[in-house]
């Protein structure tokens, strides 16, 4: 490999410790606690018996293995030494995970300078990752490039969403407690409704219409997340596809037009929430017909406002200090259901793309809570 310029090596680093510097929380949800034999132990004991696992298996080839011993160690709740986040980030760089290899190595340098024993190592390591992952993005772009153009808009009414990496949660430091701590996210691909589920959509799959304001092309409402789940399990029945409703990160990452910096879908100025949905001042008392206002840059109608939207999620108000940064699913536990955007009751302060609703799933009396389709690629 030829040697790295000191110029160039200080510029991958400035760039990667402001871009990148984010903590890794890659959990996997099914992996077990530390062994049972180490449960009565120290978090500090039980930290250095996972570490030396890691080690003889790094040294061994065991990549994978490494990966999840250290993921293991990051549940203890424990400070972690530099050197952790160097080794974490090798292990992972040695599984492909560049992505997450860039943030546990920015970790390191940040934390441990030019004066860390492996500094040139995590240079290298992260110049090398930087350029796979480029790569990497590079041929999964080349390859679905010619889907993306054909299918932007699919014939059921889905719009294709790239996925991507954004900082989730009250970045305009203008919501609720629930709304923090900003935390890094990233969703795979997915498509999403261009409109929430009409009542005519509703009434052709179970051959009724609950919502308060008849009108075929208005949202559905007064409907459950319960009863939501039974209308798609009809569906996915009719139609042989495999329909869900989005995550709540698959929700935002949508409303801000793809993980973009926007206070509300759309717009960051709150005077011109009016063009892109019915809300408070303007929706007369009243949902209106979907699709009438003007859509996200991703060509999403209705994100905020008309009705709230159900998330796949359970609810915790304390849930974004724990999330996992890939592809969140929600907490495993919670008595109720997410919704997001607001209604056309709703304010422009709920209308944000960050702020968070819940109710129980079974709840169906207000007439400000629909859905909208979600489904992977």
């Amino acid at each position: 490999m030829q040697a790295i310029r000191t110029g160039y090596i200080r510029q991958i680093t400035i760039s990667s410790i402001f871009s990148l510097a984010l903590i890794v929380t890659v959990l996997v949800a099914s992996m077990p606690d530390v062994f049972a034999q180490d449960k009565e132990l120290a978090p500090e004991v039980q930290l250095d018996l996972l570490v030396n696992s890691a080690t003889k298996n790094m040294k061994a080839g065991r990549w994978e293995d490494a990966v999840q011993s250290f993921e293991k160690a990051m549940k203890l709740g424990v400070s972690l030494p530099g050197e952790f986040h160097y080794l974490y980030g090798k292990s992972l760089y040695k599984t492909g995970s560049y992505e997450y290899a860039l943030s546990s190595l920015t970790i390191y340098l940040t934390l441990v300078g030019r004066e860390g024993e492996y500094y040139e190592d995590a240079i290298t390591l992260v110049v090398d990752a930087e350029n796979k992952q480029k790569e990497k993005t590079r041929r999964t772009s080349e390859s679905k490039q010619q889907k993306v153009e054909a299918v932007s808009e699919t014939e059921d009414g889905m719009v294709y969403v790239k996925g991507g990496c954004f900082d989730m949660g009250d970045i305009f430091d203008a919501g609720a407690s629930d709304e923090k701590p900003v935390h890094t996210v990233c969703v795979g691909d997915f498509y999403l409704g261009k409109t929430e589920v009409t009542q005519k959509q509703w009434e052709d799959v179970t051959g009724s219409n609950p919502a308060k304001f008849q009108c075929a092309d208005c949202p559905v409402e007064r409907v459950s997340w319960n009863n939501a789940q039974e209308f798609i399990k009809k569906l996915n029945e009719k139609t042989g596809m495999n329909y869900r409703l989005p995550t709540e990160a698959e929700w935002e990452y949508a409303a801000r037009s793809g993980g973009l910096k926007e206070q509300w879908a759309g717009t960051n100025d709150e005077e011109k929430i009016g063009e892109y949905t019915w809300y408070g001042y303007t929706a007369n008392g009243r949902t209106h017909a979907v699709a009438g206002k003007t859509p996200n840059a991703i060509g999403l109608y209705d994100m905020m406002g008309n009705v709230w939207e159900w998330c796949s999620d359970r609810y915790d108000k304390e849930y974004y200090k724990t999330s996992p940064s890939k592809d969140p699913q929600g907490p495993s536990y919670g008595k109720t259901r997410v919704l997001r955007g607001g209604g056309w009751r709703s304010k422009g302060r709920v209308l944000r793309t960050t702020d968070r609703n819940n109710m129980p799933p079974s709840i169906k009396k207000f007439s400000d809570m629909g859905f909208r389709l979600a489904r992977d690629p």
